[in-house]
């Protein structure tokens, strides 16, 4: 099987994979005390690399490389564009950086694929449940619940509870709120939540930094030479003074 060329984000990794240990260490550790603030330890370890929708590599069944063999016309070419790069062993965050897709467009394209028998589901109920929130599929509670981070019992008390509010105050009071208030879950992770889910609407985006380096050394070299130009007629003209008599002109 042929290989892929790398892309954007390809790039950016083998540039940190050549960086020295030392310097990956800083970036280790920054980023870890940036997942801490954002993150509980317990929603962290939730997360590891096998339940990490991004680092998902799906794999077709024998009905998604059929259709890939003899199109059936039944899927749109966003669909059929997936199950190629799948072929490749490509992981859900390659697929979608590749094709310039946000998050949100490959969870709905997986979770046609998966529901169509095209993609094998994945073994981590964590990713399952990952790909059914980000699509809308299920909301903030049964996510919770999904992904161990909430018992049923839990959730329960919480949709009485929070029902019990919206009779009383007459107006609804969100279900985060309500599992926070109720010591269920932290706050810090409830938002994380909402706001991956929000994130997975947004493209990667990535600026060559070796390009904007290459413009900004052209230009300090365009200056270089101007710098250069100026103190040569400089020096021509103090010659020049110097033999028309004027030795202390410059």
């Amino acid at each position: 099987m042929s290989s892929l060329p790398p892309n954007a984000f390809d790039t950016l990794m083998q540039q940190l994979g050549e960086l020295p240990l030392w310097i990956k260490q800083v970036i280790y550790t920054q980023l870890r005390m940036e997942l801490e603030i954002t993150l509980s330890k317990a929603t962290l370890d939730a997360f590891g690399p096998e339940h990490t929708l991004q680092l998902w590599v799906p794999e077709l069944t024998h009905s998604g490389q059929k259709e890939l063999q003899q199109p059936s016309g039944k899927f749109n070419p966003h669909i059929l564009r997936f199950l190629h790069l799948t072929r490749f062993k490509k992981n859900v965050l390659s697929i979608t950086i590749m094709n310039n897709w946000t998050l949100e467009d490959s969870a709905k394209l997986l979770a046609m694929a998966i529901q169509t028998e095209l993609v094998h589901p994945p073994r981590s109920v964590v990713v399952a449940s990952t790909i059914n929130f980000i699509t809308g599929s299920i909301r903030l509670g049964e996510y919770l619940v999904k992904i161990d981070r909430l018992t049923h019992e839990q959730l329960e008390q919480a949709l009485f509870t929070q029902q019990a509010i919206s009779d009383a105050m007459g107006e609804r009071t969100g279900l985060a709120n309500v599992l926070i208030n109720l010591g269920y879950i932290h706050k810090q992770d409830s938002e994380a939540i909402l706001f991956l889910k929000e994130e997975s609407k947004r493209n990667f985006q990535w600026s060559d930094a070796s390009s904007d380096t290459s413009d900004a050394m052209n230009q300090l070299k365009k200056q270089l030479q101007q710098a250069n130009q100026r103190i040569r007629e400089l020096e021509t003209l103090n010659r020049q003074l110097e033999l028309n008599g004027h030795p202390d002109s410059f």
